[in-house]
C-alpha cells in the first residue's frame, strides 16, 4: 500500500471515530494492525496533522459558538467558559499522568474488547435513564466536572470520547443534541492539546519534515471526515438515541475476539 493510500485511511479513521461513539484509539489500532501499517510510519508530524484536522473540524462546526465564547470572554462573561475548563480539567489531568502508561500497557486486543463492552454498557444506561428535560445553560459547575471525569475514562481504547460524555450529559439529564454539543465543545481542547503536546514531542528538526504531501492528506482527511461526523451525529442525535451504536460496537468487540482466535490479531 503506498504512503498516500495509508495516510487518507489513517485521516479518515481518525476524523470519522473520533465524534462516532465507536472509539477513534480502538479503530486506528486495529486498523494499523490488519493493513500492517506501522503507527509510526509517518512520524509525529502526521499524528499531529491527524489531531488539528479534527480540531479544525469541531472548531469551524461550532465557529459560531466559539465566537460567542471569545466576546463572552471579552465582556467578562465566563458562564459556559468556566463549566467548559472545569470539564476539561479531568481529562487534561488524566491524560498528563496516564496517557504514556496507557499508550504502553494497554492498547491490546483484549482490552480495547473490554473498553468496547463497557462502553457499550454505559450508553445503554444512560439511555434507560434520560429525560432530556435540561439545556447546556442549566449546568453546574458539579454536572460540568462530573462529565469531565467520563471524558478521563475515555484515555481507554475502546471506551469513545463522545460516547462516554454523551452519556453522561443523558445522566444528567440534558437534552440528546444538548449532550451531543457539550461532549464535542468539551472534546477541542484535549484534540488541540493532544496535537500540541505531540509537535512538542517532535523534539528534532528531521522529524518536523515527512513528505509534505503525505502530512497533507492526512490532515485533509481528518478534516473533511470529522466535519462530516459531526454534522451526521449533530442531526441524528435530534431523532434517534445512542441505542443505534451499541449494536456495532458489540459487533465489533465479537470480530475482533474472533480475529484473535484465528491469529489474524496478536494478543
Amino acid at each position: 500500500m503506498n504512503d498516500l493510500t495509508a495516510a487518507a485511511i489513517l485521516g479518515a479513521v481518525q476524523g470519522l471515530t473520533e465524534f462516532l461513539p465507536v472509539s477513534s484509539t480502538a479503530h486506528l489500532i486495529l486498523v494499523s494492525d490488519l493493513l500492517k501499517l506501522d503507527p509510526g510510519r509517518f512520524g509525529l508530524p502526521f499524528d499531529v496533522a491527524l489531531h488539528l484536522g479534527t480540531a479544525l473540524a469541531v472548531l469551524l462546526y461550532f465557529a459560531g459558538t466559539w465566537l460567542k465564547l471569545i466576546f463572552d470572554f471579552l465582556r467578562l462573561r465566563w458562564g459556559l467558559l468556566t463549566l467548559l475548563a472545569l470539564g476539561t480539567l479531568p481529562g487534561a489531568i488524566a491524560g498528563a499522568i496516564f496517557q504514556s502508561a496507557v499508550e504502553t500497557n494497554l492498547r491490546g486486543p483484549v482490552v480495547i474488547v473490554l473498553g468496547l463492552v463497557v462502553g457499550s454498557l454505559a450508553i445503554a444506561v444512560a439511555e434507560t435513564r434520560a429525560r432530556q428535560r435540561r439545556y447546556i445553560g442549566e449546568v453546574g459547575f458539579g454536572e460540568a466536572v462530573f462529565i469531565g471525569l467520563a471524558q478521563a475514562l475515555a484515555l481507554a481504547p475502546g471506551i469513545s470520547r463522545s460516547g462516554i460524555t454523551i452519556s453522561a450529559g443523558l445522566v444528567r439529564d440534558l437534552h440528546r443534541e444538548e449532550a451531543t454539543r457539550f461532549s464535542f465543545l468539551l472534546a477541542t481542547p484535549i484534540i488541540v492539546g493532544a496535537g500540541a503536546k505531540t509537535l512538542l514531542d517532535a523534539r528534532t528538526v528531521a522529524l518536523l519534515f515527512p513528505p509534505s504531501e503525505v502530512v497533507a492528506v492526512g490532515f485533509t482527511v481528518a478534516f473533511v471526515s470529522g466535519l462530516a461526523a459531526i454534522a451526521f451525529m449533530m442531526s441524528f442525535l435530534r431523532a434517534h438515541s445512542l441505542s443505534w451504536f451499541v449494536g456495532y460496537r458489540l459487533a465489533l468487540a465479537a470480530l475482533i475476539l474472533i480475529l484473535l482466535r484465528t491469529g489474524v490479531l496478536s494478543p
